[in-house]
């Protein structure tokens, strides 16, 4: 007997089975009294009342990688590797077990799959989910935690950096300089991150008042040959570049700069470049590049912790956390 068929015989939602399960408010008594009676008509274990938070119930938590095409995920395993060894770091310091699953663009799938009895939480890395994918998040019926994805709409909780201030930091850079045009790599691939960060330079040129003109604006596959071979297509038709430019990522910047070379394009005497993520990469790339670094440990230590508070208590309200970035300025940007 899982969960999920406890909340069908009972009529209700495998989330109201667990705050049942659990003894927590939020639920009717009529309700919780027919979930008790089934619950002992099945024998179903319930989590011993007072168990120190030391000595975890269920001590296993569940990581689901979840990819949607990989263009972002793979392309940025550096990133992604980082954080999830500092999940794993830190479950081992709460006491719990961190499990890994793939999912290959069949979310639905998988999390119908998932054996949720084995697991007391899951983390969710977001970074290629999009609006289409919110619904079955529903299907979880235990705690979880959507990381790097802000899942604007959707009531759950999420970690994630914050892509307006990281993105404001690097466009007042520029104007600090002395420029007032700059140009802007953008990702023709529109995961959440990416989406967020296009809005905020917007409105941080508008609110810096430093021109980025239409034809200043470049879309850029978001892999390092994609980015290379997207910009060449443009240095072929003779585009001439502002002084300055942001990239969506320190991906699409260093595959930029690679053509922008080939091209006579120097960097950066001719086009100083400001890039996201801090990928190991940029700092021994020639030239080294500027970029707004990622606490990435950090981003897989708050994820651990707001999973954690929502396991002890999952009637908490949506959490959403937002991770500030360092602005690091190396060889890219003119001094």
């Amino acid at each position: 007997m899982t969960i999920r068929e406890l909340a069908e015989l009972a009529q209700v939602s495998p989330a109201t089975v667990s705050l049942v399960l659990n003894n927590k408010k939020g639920v009717a008594e009529e309700t919780r009294k027919r979930v008790l009676e089934l619950i002992a008509e099945h024998n179903y274990p319930i989590p011993q009342r007072g168990t120190p938070k030391s000595v975890p119930v269920n001590n296993n938590i569940l990581f689901l990688k979840y990819i949607q095409d990989g263009m972002v995920v793979e392309e940025n395993t550096g990133f992604i590797s980082s954080i999830m060894e500092s999940i794993e770091v830190n479950c081992r310091k709460e006491g719990y077990h961190l499990n890994i699953l793939h999912s290959i663009n069949q979310l639905d799938e998988t999390l119908r799959e998932i054996e949720y009895d084995n697991f007391s939480g899951v983390i969710v890395l977001g970074t290629e989910l999009d609006s289409g994918d919110y619904e079955y998040l529903n299907q979880i019926p235990i705690p979880y935690v959507i990381l790097d994805n802000s899942m604007t709409n959707f009531k759950c909780h999420s970690v994630v950096m914050d892509n307006r201030a990281l993105v404001y930091e690097a466009i007042e850079h520029f104007v600090d300089l002395g420029f007032r045009e700059v140009a802007y790599f953008k990702s023709n691939n529109a995961i959440h991150n990416f989406e967020e960060r296009s809005q905020a330079f917007k409105e941080a040129t508008e609110h810096f008042n430093i021109s980025c003109k239409k034809e200043n604006e470049f879309l850029i596959t978001p892999t390092l040959l994609g980015a290379y071979e997207s910009m060449k297509t443009y240095l072929q038709q003779g585009i001439k570049i502002a002084p300055c430019a942001f990239a969506d990522n320190d991906i699409i910047a260093i595959g930029v700069m690679k053509a922008l070379q080939e091209y006579g394009i120097r960097v950066p005497e001719d086009v100083s470049i400001i890039g996201v993520d801090d990928i190991q990469f940029s700092a021994i790339h020639s030239p080294s590049l500027s970029t707004m670094s990622i606490p990435k440990k950090l981003m897989g230590k708050l994820a651990l912790k707001v999973l954690l508070e929502v396991m002890e208590d999952p009637t908490i309200s949506s959490i959403k956390t937002y991770v500030g970035g360092e602005k690091i300025i190396r060889e890219s940007v003119l001094s």
